[in-house]
Order: C-alpha cells, then structure tokens, then sequence
C-alpha cells in the first residue's frame, strides 16, 4: 500500500461512527494489502467479544468462519491465547505460525514450550489461516491487539517485510477510534452488557446442576449445538473463561433460576 493509501484508510478510519463499521474497514484496508483476514481484541484481560445489532459477531462479517469464532468462546480460549499473553510482554509487532510444523517458530516468542490450551488456540486458528502479524495496542489500562492473517505461510514472510509500516499505523488508527466512539457511547448495544435471556438462563440452571450438553438438549428438546449456542452467548456476556466459570458468576449475580 502506498504512502497516499495508508492517508485513505486512516482518514476514512477516522470518519467511522460504529464499531461494525470500522471493523469491516479494517477487514477492506486487510485486503488491500494481500491479507486475507485481519482479527481484533481490544483488551487481552477481558473474554468479550464485539457484536453487530444482530447478534452475530463482528469477525463472522469480517470474515472468520461462524465455527470458528463462537467455538472460540465456547471453549473459553480467550485466556489461553499466546498471542494475547504475547502482547502483554511486548509493544512490538511479532510475527507468529500456527501451522503443526512450525510450532517451534511459534515457541521462539514465548521463551518456552507452548501449552496444551495456547496449542488448541492455535489448532483452532488453523482452519482459518497459516499466521499472522500481531501489532499489540497499548492505551490507559489496557492493552489491545490487532492481527492480519493470511492463509499463505510465504505471503505471511513477504507481508511483514512489506506491509510491517502500513499495519502498524492502521492498528493504531483502529484502536483509537473504537475508543473515542467508546468514550461518545456510540458503539453499538453489544458494547454494554445485556441481560441473559431466558433461554440462556435455563440452559445455564441445568449446567449449574451438572447436566451436560447431551442432556440439556434432551431436557429441552434442542440440539446440541443449539445449547452450546445458548451457553455460549450466555459465557460472552458475563465475561466468563469456561462454563464452570459462568455459572460461579451466575450463582453470584443471583442469576440462576429455579425449574
């Protein structure tokens, strides 16, 4: 991308008035540069995840696979990522692999051997991508990331030589206007959190009695992949690493209802 094309996309940047919005730019300017998709988290401590006035998440619009993205709440990953645990160590753009063969490339950054759960992570991802370029967001108490993957292990070589300037300029870009529309509270609903609905307070009340999701589907007459759905939604909402983790915050929060 050239000199008058990074001006384009941050000035455009800049004009956004929603989260979907500059999300969906952010994916435009990924494409413009050769990646085939670029991914954000705003803050590594927290499990949320944005979403559109639909309900749907923002990376399914970017681009992700569905799969992907709610398998990545419902397995309560967002702790166990290395490359968010990489950001709090670093200020710096880091390039990282998630291909089986190159889980050495991936372990040089973490100064030891990478974890059953930071593995799973980036078994995840590989559905998606073969890696990426991470620039790590630092703002007031909180640190950010943004990622441009691609598919292309070569593309993944030849993008952080070539693009390394752009990207930074464009994550930061980024960063900075999901926080001024945070502080104007123009994000949108998904930004607050919502209440659970009753569907995901049952599903939740048989797991807080230890039911699986075999049998909550039997109990309620849904799949199965309709209650990890409900739990999932109801884990992204109160912030919850795991489903034991949701239901301590539900019991806490008097959330739980009797059947």
């Amino acid at each position: 991308m050239s000199v008058s094309a990074d001006v384009y996309f941050h000035t455009r940047m800049q004009k956004q008035t929603t989260v979907v919005s500059a999300a969906l730019l952010l994916a435009e300017s990924a494409e413009a540069l050769g990646w085939d998709l670029a991914a954000f988290h705003l803050d590594i401590h927290q499990a949320n995840l944005p979403r559109a006035r639909d309900g749907e998440f923002i990376g399914a619009a970017m681009g992700w696979r569905s799969k992907t993205v709610s398998e990545w709440v419902t397995l309560g990953l967002a702790h166990a990522c290395p490359i968010g645990q990489h950001c709090a160590q670093t200020t710096e753009p880091f390039m990282w692999d998630c291909a089986a063969d190159n889980v050495a490339s991936v372990n040089a950054w973490h100064e030891g051997r990478l974890s059953s759960e930071q593995q799973a992570v980036l078994q995840l991802y590989r559905n998606d991508i073969s890696g990426g370029i991470t620039v790590p967001v630092r703002r007031a108490g909180k640190t950010g990331y943004v990622s441009w993957c691609s598919r292309d292990h070569e593309q993944l070589k030849r993008g952080y030589g070539s693009t390394l300037s752009s990207i930074h300029l464009l994550s930061h870009t980024f960063m900075r206007q999901l926080d001024r529309l945070a502080s104007t509270d123009s994000t949108e609903p998904h930004a607050a959190k919502p209440t659970l609905t009753p569907r995901e307070t049952e599903c939740l009340t048989w797991a807080a009695r230890g039911r699986t999701t075999e049998e909550i589907s039997r109990i309620l007459h849904r799949s199965s992949e309709t209650v990890d759905f409900h739990l999932s939604n109801a884990m992204l909402k109160l912030d919850a690493r795991n489903r034991a983790h949701a239901v301590a915050i539900a019991c806490v929060r008097g959330l739980i209802a009797e059947l």
